[in-house]
Parts: structure tokens; sequence; C-alpha cells
């Protein structure tokens, strides 16, 4: 009797575990973030949950996606400009078929080149459902931003008129991110996964040592 309740419980417990391995592999992944470009909403170390369902695709998701120019690369980035629309960038600002689309505007100092701790927040202008983040405009970046946008871009110096099936993206660190703006856009069918939660997040510190930042663990993204 004993040994058919242990076998019973042993059963349960394997079932379980390939209920929720069959889960992981069809609805999650875990990824790593390596770079800076979605700081400070998602920083260098930070280890996400992706939701691998995707479903419906809105204006504000943020998604991992194949990189266009290198499938086998996969990117993070926030949806901005859906098919069809026209999409032109000033500046700090967006516009979406002429109309300035609502993002909460954080200023920060700039960063350094390689860092990866978050971003240093100044002031905050605009309102929206997400922030996203540009460098302080002061003596010592007025160069960088002076300078024309490349003259292969999209929306930036003209407007630009999104295709069918394909997205727009742009990362939260406005000033460090190489997306849509300079490669052009994403097809759906490129679209992997959505990211919905921190699950772990560590760096090493100023001695070598990883140091785990635990006020991130678990924190939901968005």
């Amino acid at each position: 009797m004993r040994g058919r309740i242990i076998k019973i419980i042993l059963a349960i417990i394997l079932l379980g575990f390939g209920l929720l391995f069959g889960y992981y592999s069809i609805f999650l992944r875990m990824t790593r973030v390596p770079t800076g470009s979605m700081s400070n909403t998602i920083i260098p170390g930070d280890h996400l949950v992706v939701k691998k369902r995707v479903g419906a695709i809105e204006r504000g998701d943020l998604l991992i996606f194949e990189f266009p120019k290198n499938p086998s690369e996969r990117h993070v980035s926030r949806l901005i400009g859906l098919p069809g629309e026209t999409i032109e960038i000033r500046d700090t600002r967006v516009f979406i078929n002429g109309k300035e689309l609502l993002e909460q505007r954080v200023t920060v100092k700039p960063e350094s080149i390689g860092s990866f701790a978050a971003l240093e927040e100044l002031s905050t202008e605009g309102a929206g459902p997400y922030r996203v983040f540009y460098h302080s405009r002061g003596p010592e970046t007025e160069q960088l931003f002076s300078e024309d946008p490349p003259d292969e871009s999209y929306g930036m110096r003209t407007p630009f008129q999104i295709p069918d099936n394909q997205y727009f993206v742009m990362s939260d660190n406005r000033d460090n991110s190489y997306d849509s703006r300079f490669w052009g856009t994403v097809p759906r069918e490129a679209i992997v996964g959505k990211p919905t939660m921190i699950y772990w997040s560590s760096h090493l510190n100023q001695s070598g040592v990883e140091e785990v930042r635990w006020e991130r663990l678990f924190r939901r993204i968005k």
C-alpha cells in the first residue's frame, strides 16, 4: 500500500514537471538583455520571461523579434508604428499620421560608453502609457544632436509610410538605440514574443564581483 502511494506521488510530480516543461516550450522562453538600448525599462543584466504566443499586438507593446539584418539575432524594442501608418520623428517627438504620439519623456545624463548601469534620470515631461529616455541637450552633447540624420533613415528626414504587414519599432533609450529609424521595419513573421517580467538581474561591480539587483527581481515590464 505504501509503495503504491509513493508511486502515485512520483507520478504526480513527474506529470507536473511534464506539464511545466510543455508550457515553457510552447508559451514561454527566457532571454538575457546584453545592451542598454532599452534602459531604463530594461537594463543590461536583466533576464526576461518572454511570452512566445504573441497574439494581437498593439502600439506600445514590447516585442522580441528576429533582427531583419541578421535573423539569428534577437532584439527587443517597443512597437511604435503600425502597418499603413505614416511616421515622422522630430528630435524627441514622434508623429503618427501627423498627430503627436503621447509618450512620457525622461531626460537623463548622457551615459558613459560601455556602461551597464541604469541611466541617471533628471526630469520628466509629457504623458503617456510608457516612458522613453533622452540625453540632456547641454553644451557637451550639442554637436552630437546637431548632426543631420544619416542618408539611409526612416522617418527622420521625411515622413515614412510603413508597408503592409510591417511594424516600426523604437527602443526606449532613444539616443543610444539602433532601431527602425536606421534599418527599417520588422515583418510580422519575425516577431517571436513579448517580454513580460524580469526574473533575474545582476551586474559586475567595480571589483568585478557579480551583484544581484534584488529590487528588479520579478518586476513586470511594460
